[in-house]
């Protein structure tokens, strides 16, 4: 029989509690990220959304947004909220993504835009676009990430409020109804809108949001 020191025994036990807390380090998900095996990739993609923030995994979950894989494009971007999006190459990968082909990618990056801090101003106009995205899940996701901004969402908003497309137009009034009060710069723009507008949809959304606004 094998005797094992108490001294032993609790460092082991110590050594796999470290080891279960802070999970693989950087290192270990770079080599993963760079398998050839897609499997391998897309479980340490789908691990890299639950790490803490550190700038030592910037570059290895902006090549998980940049994966030939879909699936590991995807788990890349839900993770890409969870980094610093000054670091060099983040705010074009953001942009891509909402821009992307693929609606399940459209929704991870969209759904990762609310817990960006700071949040990248040149990123805003292609949220507000999503607003009127052809996926509903995304429209609602680019919907509550741009309420959420309050009023540093407001000068993209307003410069869409002319848009030529209507489904534009009515998304922007609703978005600075839920905003409420840091809206109240759009007020003169809202009231014509309610007063003169010739789309009633448009007028009665209008006259709602200057309500929210003004309440």
């Amino acid at each position: 029989m094998i005797k094992i020191g108490r001294f032993t025994v609790v460092s082991v036990i110590l050594l796999t509690v470290l080891l279960f807390e802070c999970g693989p380090g950087p290192k270990v998900f770079a080599q993963r990220m760079n398998s050839s095996d897609v499997k391998v990739r897309r479980e340490a993609a789908k691990e890299l959304r639950g790490q803490p923030r550190d700038s030592r995994l910037v570059p290895i979950i902006l090549q998980a947004c940049r994966d030939p894989d879909v699936d590991v494009r995807v788990y890349g971007y839900y993770a890409i909220g969870r980094v610093d999006a000054r670091a060099e190459g983040v705010v074009s990968a953001l942009i891509d993504g909402m821009i992307d082909t693929s609606v399940q990618i459209r929704r991870a990056v969209t759904s990762s835009m609310g817990s960006l801090d700071p949040f990248p101003n040149t990123c805003l106009p292609h949220l507000v676009k999503l607003l009127i995205d052809p996926d509903e899940k995304t429209r609602k996701l680019a919907f509550a990430a741009v309420s959420d901004m309050g009023r540093d969402a407001m000068g993209s908003l307003i410069r869409n409020i002319d848009s030529k497309n209507d489904k534009m137009r009515l998304a922007v009034i609703n978005v600075m109804a839920q905003i409420g009060e840091p809206a109240k710069s759009a007020l003169p723009k809202l009231r014509q809108i309610a007063r003169e507008d010739p789309d009633e949809a448009m007028r009665s959304a209008a006259e709602k949001a200057v309500k929210f606004i003004e309440n």
